[in-house]
């Protein structure tokens, strides 16, 4: 077995990799990154916010990586944008793995007329079938299949049990996560002499470049025409996105998100965890929706939505405030009754 070799820096080296100031002793020797609560004298950790600066006495790293300079007995690396620092970081702490050798590996099933650059690898038990192409410096992981005439660009992974149905076109430098697929039919049935039958799906899926799709996930492809994904757009583990679906140029896509079909997302959407959005639906460029709100009608660009059914975050709120107010407002109405009936009890005696 290969030893894992920890990677070593000190505080003074993570401070040049992260463009940062450095204030206070630089000596210290960091292997990891850890959490700004369990952080110890290993670490380099990370405070983005003002509640986590009230409590830097008690953090044990050796070093935070902070956006202003503050009175700290740990030493700081002051930068303008903690998460942009802090992927720096994180980066050099990556565990090194084998890169898999170029080449096709001899359990795997490769059809005649199809193209592999020389750089590629293909790997275990993948299959590429009749006239798919695969661009130079992929790697196609163990048990992929890539479909007839599917195109993979270049510089892309594909991890373990990826399949790309027939008829697909993924651009360059995407990740696709282990056991997701592209280009299923996509669920479209009519219900004719009492049963329902599947429309056919003569269409494909259009992948641009530099996205990035999780473990586990689905887009299917068109009933004809394209379900397309733009580019630099990054999707979650678990997502559906449905036949004929349009998502705009980098958008985030977190897991569990169900587009339905034909619908439309602009660019730099964002949906958060659980969202749901009804078919045929358009999202205008820039909108935030919180988790696991249910989208039934079309909503206007740069829009902040949550609930289900999905309203705008003020008008949200404004009904959470009214129905935490129904008890108080339910006493009232019964005092009202009370006395209504007091003075028309008095009227009839009088």
């Amino acid at each position: 077995m290969a030893e894992i070799v920890k990677k070593k820096y000190s505080v003074a080296q993570l401070a040049k990799i992260a463009g940062a100031e450095l204030i206070g002793s630089g000596t210290s020797e960091v292997c990891r990154v850890a959490p700004f609560e369990s952080a110890g004298a290993d670490c380099v950790t990370f405070a983005a916010d003002d509640e986590l600066l009230k409590n830097i006495s008690a953090c044990k790293a050796a070093a935070v990586i902070v956006n202003k300079k503050i009175d700290s007995a740990v030493p700081l690396l002051v930068v303008d944008n903690v998460e942009r620092a802090l992927i720096k970081v994180l980066r050099e702490f990556m565990p090194q793995l084998d890169k898999p050798p170029a080449g096709i590996h001899k359990s795997a099933v490769v059809d005649e007329g199809v193209s592999i650059d020389k750089t590629t690898s293909i790997g275990p038990l993948a299959c590429i079938r009749k006239g798919a192409k695969v661009g130079e410096g992929t790697v196609i992981g163990a048990g992929c299949k890539v479909g007839q005439n599917s195109i993979i660009g270049s510089d892309c992974r594909l991890e373990d049990n990826v399949v790309v149905y027939h008829n697909c076109n993924i651009g360059n430098n995407c990740i696709i996560g282990a056991n997701s697929t592209i280009g299923a039919t996509g669920f479209g049935y009519y219900f004719i002499d009492g049963q329902h039958q599947l429309i056919p799906h003569t269409g494909g899926v259009i992948i641009e470049d530099c996205v990035e799709i999780g473990a586990n996930s689905c887009i299917d492809r068109a009933k004809f025409g394209n379900t397309v994904v733009g580019a630099g757009t990054k999707i979650d583990n678990l997502v559906q996105i449905a036949h004929n679906v349009i998502v705009g140029k980098c958008c985030l896509i977190a897991a569990q998100v169900a587009v339905a079909g034909s619908s439309k997302l602009g660019n730099g959407v964002v949906l958060a965890g659980q969202v749901g959005i009804k078919d045929h639906t358009t999202i205008g460029d820039g909108t935030r929706i919180g988790a696991q709100a249910g989208v039934i009608s079309d909503i206007e660009p740069n829009k902040k939505i949550v609930g289900s059914p999905a309203m705008d975050i003020k008008e949200f709120f404004r009904r959470i405030i009214l129905v935490q107010k129904i008890p108080e407002m339910n006493k009232q109405l019964k005092q009202l009754i009370k006395k209504v009936e007091e003075i028309e009890a008095a009227k009839n005696n009088s």
